[in-house]
């Protein structure tokens, strides 16, 4: 007859104790709140495609698709006639649901980027619920923050390389 061995004490009093949820499985909440990222990204999208990203003349626009939303003008442009770093987003993210992703990612290519991952992001979302576990991932929390510092840093290279020529050509 074989006993369990007796866990090993890591420090004064303090022993590993086994996990209640094994690290492959995604607890109900985390399971919801993909379901809930999918939706919202969805409907993000959705807006996306019902706006129309083409000016009067049918050319493709490079920003203020937002204006469309109700939402004012953008401050930082209209107070530097510069670019803000996010400028051209709504645009870039509209003119990739009206499967236009070349004037997409001269309206901007980081917007664009981040349009196209969205759109990869949904099924890997519900998918992720249904099985319950991420999959393609370790560990969402840190994939989430390798994507968001890469975003943030190709967004801000984009701004300051956009301002190096708006500045250039002055």
């Amino acid at each position: 007859m074989s006993a369990a061995p007796e866990p090993e004490p890591l420090l004064d009093g303090f022993e590993v104790v086994p996990e209640v949820y094994p690290a492959s499985n995604l607890i109900w909440p985390v399971r919801a709140l993909l379901v809930v990222i999918a939706l919202g990204i969805a409907g993000v999208m959705t807006v996306g495609a019902c706006l129309h990203p083409y000016d009067s003349d049918g050319q493709p626009k490079k920003q203020e698709t937002h204006r469309q939303l109700g939402l004012p003008a953008c401050s930082f442009y209209r107070m530097t006639a510069l670019p803000c770093p996010s400028c051209g987003f709504t645009t870039s993210f509209s003119l990739v649901m009206h499967l236009d992703p070349l004037n997409a990612l001269r309206a901007n290519s980081v917007g664009t980027i981040l349009a196209l991952f969205c759109l990869c992001v949904v099924p890997w979302a519900i998918v992720s619920a249904w099985r319950g576990r991420y999959v393609w991932v370790a560990s969402g929390e840190q994939t989430l923050i390798v994507c968001l510092v890469a975003f943030v840093v190709m967004m801000l290279t984009r701004w300051a390389i956009l301002l190096s020529i708006t500045m250039a050509n002055r």
